[in-house]
């Protein structure tokens, strides 16, 4: 079984323009059907959570975590409590969520896009499985 923990901003949504990250929601879709185990991993607050619910993300993901910071525990976690999926993670932080996949033994996915696509990884531990720039890119990622 194949699961993929997502982030939330500049991930899946855009803070600055307001609006889901083009082809987000598709993805999300798609990927449900496909049967995949999908997670949200969220750096915020309760104003981030209830924002997560009105935009009707929840609909989608298997688990919902937001916390006022990303920690690995939540990684490991989910690992611990899904011990037979094969994890993905896909995020566009590479000093956060691509290092903390890595450090569990996911494979992990960079989305280079938006505000931190010039952060490049500065040692092993935050170099990506695979880098996309669209989720157009994604489906081919995951197999």
């Amino acid at each position: 079984m194949k699961a993929i923990i997502f982030d939330f901003n500049r991930t899946l949504y855009d803070p600055d323009q307001g609006s889901f990250v083009k082809g987000a929601v598709d993805s999300l879709q798609k990927l449900k059907e496909e049967k995949f185990l999908l997670f949200l991993i969220g750096k915020g607050t309760n104003e981030r959570a209830n924002l997560i619910n009105e935009l009707g993300l929840h609909r989608y993901f298997d688990e919902i975590i937001v916390k006022e910071e990303k920690e690995i525990e939540d990684f490991r976690y989910l690992k611990k409590k899904y011990p037979d999926a094969d994890f993905y993670v896909f995020g566009d932080r590479v000093k956060k969520e691509i290092r903390f996949g890595n450090e569990c033994g996911f494979k992990t996915i960079w989305f280079k896009n938006g505000k931190f696509a010039s952060e490049a990884p500065e040692n092993d531990q935050e170099k990506p499985w695979k880098t996309i720039e669209d989720y157009e890119e994604l489906e081919m990622a995951l197999k």
